[in-house]
Order: structure tokens, then C-alpha cells, then sequence
């Protein structure tokens, strides 16, 4: 778990209690007691433990404090700790094996863990740092190539090295990057135009930090568009969203349909749902729908 909030102020407490829950969870369900979890989980007592002593590790990384004035270059020391865990965990890799009936494939390696990266909406930190760990697995996809290892099994080798020297030095000098420019251009486009389409689905707005994770510079016009977006993303947050919450939870059942208004009857429905939000509802600005709801009531 890679945790990107900062270390201070109401950030830093929901850090505490998330860590403080986190070491809980595993207090109770580690090798060293397991005597009780039987009663926890109403099931037959078992001596094998549910979670093991290190199959999960917390790493508390705070973005803006370490990258302050510009120095995203310190990234860097945030892959160097979570290195040993990705390459522990390794990637799914299939190659095809043809035959004149049909196409096999075989399971050369698989993947036993994942790396859970949150910051506060999970969406602008979190876009960067998982960019620099998807790019280290392509660039070990690439090193590595199982396929290409399969394929010529027979053929003795005298080096494990599948990519030339300059690029194998390149990316450990410079482990941000990818040491073929089409590779990274290609990698940053990608994650980036896959960062703002969920961007705007989810806060209305391209992500945040954009220009860094499609040009790996912090540029004063990025910076720019940062402020236009937040000023954005506070508005739709303040007198949109609210609405479009309300269309979701009659979608998924949240609210139910539980009037029918008549021909013409419109605001009172309308003002019948938002009563029934504003009662005890998680998730709602209680003061918007009161507002809402006065005026239309009126």
C-alpha cells in the first residue's frame, strides 16, 4: 500500500487513523495469534493464518512535501522502496505456442500481489506514482522477454542481457524515463490520456499534474492549467455534482422510486427526492439540498 496524502493537517490525521486501522487488521489476523479468529469470523478455529506477517506493506510517501519546489526528480527514492516489492510480485506472461490444428498458449510467469496507491480522490498523486511503476514493469517486460526467451530456449547463451547495454545504463541513471524516446512518448501519451478521460468522468476536469506525466516536466503552463482545473473542479463539486448524485442513486437503487408524480407534478417529485437525501444521507451537502429544495418547494 503506497499512501501519497501529506503528513499534516486533516490529511495527515486520516493518515494516522488509516495506519492505525491497517495495524489493527494485521494485529489480529497475523501467524503469532490466531487463536481467536475463529470467534471473530463465527467459522472452525484454523491454524493456518489468513494474512501473512509480510504480505502487506504500508508505505507512507507524502507527495507534496517531498516533491516541493519543483523536485520531482525525488520520485526516484519512492521506487527504490517499492523496487523489491513489484519485483516479488512479478507480471502475468503468456506465449503462444502454434501448432497446425490451433494456438496454445503457455504461462511462463504469473503475478501474486499488487501495489494499492491512494491519495486523497486517488486520482492526480496517484496518477503520477502509478505511471513510474507501470513504467518500470513495461521496462522489465522488455528486458526480460519470456516470449522471445522461449522461442530461442535451445540456443545457448552467454548472456542473460536482452537489451542493448546503452539502455539497460540509460534507465538506471535514469529510471523515470524509458531509455527509447518513441517508448517513452508512447507510455506518456497513453497513461495520460487514460488519466484524463477517468479524470473527467469522475471530477469533471482533465487530471491534474497533466503535463508532467505526458512531457516529465513540471512546466508553468501546466501550472496554470492546475488552477483552472481546481477552480473548475470547485464549482462542478459545489452546484453540479449534486445532481448528477441524484440521477446515480435512483440508477443503482439507492433511492427508490417510490412517487409517481402526475402530469405536471414535476417539483414535487423533485422536492420529495431531495427531502429524502437530505435525511441522514452520507455523501450529500446537506446545505445545497436544503437551498434546492426551498426553492423549489416555493
Amino acid at each position: 500500500m503506497v499512501n501519497l496524502i501529506d503528513k499534516h493537517g486533516d490529511q495527515g490525521r486520516l493518515g494516522n487513523s488509516f495506519d492505525a486501522v491497517l495495524s489493527a487488521v494485521l494485529d489480529v489476523y497475523s501467524p503469532d495469534d490466531i487463536s481467536h479468529i475463529g470467534k471473530l469470523t463465527n467459522q472452525k478455529q484454523t491454524t493456518e493464518p489468513i494474512i501473512g506477517s509480510n504480505a502487506i506493506k504500508h508505505i507512507w510517501y507524502d507527495f507534496h512535501a517531498e516533491c516541493k519546489g519543483g523536485r520531482w526528480d525525488k520520485l526516484s527514492n519512492l521506487l527504490v522502496q517499492v523496487t523489491p516489492t513489484l519485483n516479488g510480485q512479478g507480471y502475468f506472461s503468456a506465449v503462444p505456442i502454434s501448432s497446425e490444428s490451433s494456438t496454445d498458449w503457455e504461462i511462463k510467469s504469473v503475478q501474486d500481489g499488487v501495489v494499492r496507491t491512494n491519495c486523497m480522490d486517488c486520482l492526480d498523486r496517484t496518477n503520477v506514482v502509478q505511471s513510474m511503476f507501470g513504467r518500470y514493469i513495461l521496462y522489465r517486460q522488455l528486458q526480460e522477454r519470456k516470449g522471445l526467451q522461449s522461442k530461442y530456449s535451445d540456443i545457448k547463451r552467454t548472456s542473460r542481457r536482452t537489451l542493448p547495454l546503452e539502455y539497460i545504463v540509460g534507465y538506471r541513471k535514469q529510471p523515470l524515463t524509458l531509455p527509447w524516446l518513441e517508448g517513452e512518448i508512447a507510455h506518456r501519451c497513453l497513461w495520460a490520456d487514460n488519466a484524463d478521460a477517468i479524470s473527467r468522468l469522475y471530477a469533471g476536469t482533465p487530471a491534474l499534474k497533466g503535463d508532467f506525466t505526458r512531457t516529465g516536466k513540471r512546466t508553468k503552463r501546466g501550472a496554470m492549467n492546475d488552477g483552472v482545473n481546481s477552480l473548475q473542479r470547485y464549482y462542478l463539486n459545489n452546484f453540479i455534482d449534486a445532481d448528477r448524485q441524484e440521477g446515480m442513486d435512483l440508477l443503482v437503487g439507492s433511492t427508490q422510486f417510490n412517487f409517481i408524480a402526475s402530469e405536471g407534478d414535476d417539483d414535487s417529485a423533485r422536492a420529495l427526492l431531495l427531502r429524502e437525501l437530505s435525511n441522514d444521507r452520507r455523501g450529500f451537502d446537506k446545505n445545497h439540498i436544503r437551498i434546492k429544495r426551498k426553492s423549489i418547494e416555493e
